[in-house]
C-alpha cells in the first residue's frame, strides 16, 4: 500500500494590479503579487483521502491554484 506523508495544500492567489480611481484605469504592477495560504497539512493519509483533500480545495475556490507536496512511500 503506498502512503502519502508530509500532505501540504496550498492555494495560490495572484494580484497583478488595481482600479485607481484618481487615474480612472487599471494599473499594473511592475512585479505580480503572489500570495500562498496553507488550506491542509497532514502527516499521514492514502490515495482516498488525498482525492478527496485535492477536489475539496478546487471546489472551495475554483480561481484560485492549488499547489500539493508530498512525500510517498511504500508500506508493507
Amino acid at each position: 500500500m503506498i502512503t502519502y506523508e508530509k500532505l501540504k495544500i496550498n492555494e495560490i492567489s495572484t494580484d497583478d494590479g488595481k482600479y485607481n480611481d484618481k487615474k480612472k484605469k487599471y494599473v499594473k504592477y511592475k512585479t505580480p503579487i503572489i500570495s500562498k495560504k496553507v488550506i491542509h497539512e497532514y502527516d499521514y493519509t492514502t490515495l482516498e483521502e488525498l482525492a478527496c483533500e485535492i477536489r475539496h480545495a478546487v471546489i472551495r475556490n475554483p480561481y484560485k491554484e492549488i499547489e500539493i507536496t508530498f512525500k510517498a512511500k511504500m508500506e508493507y
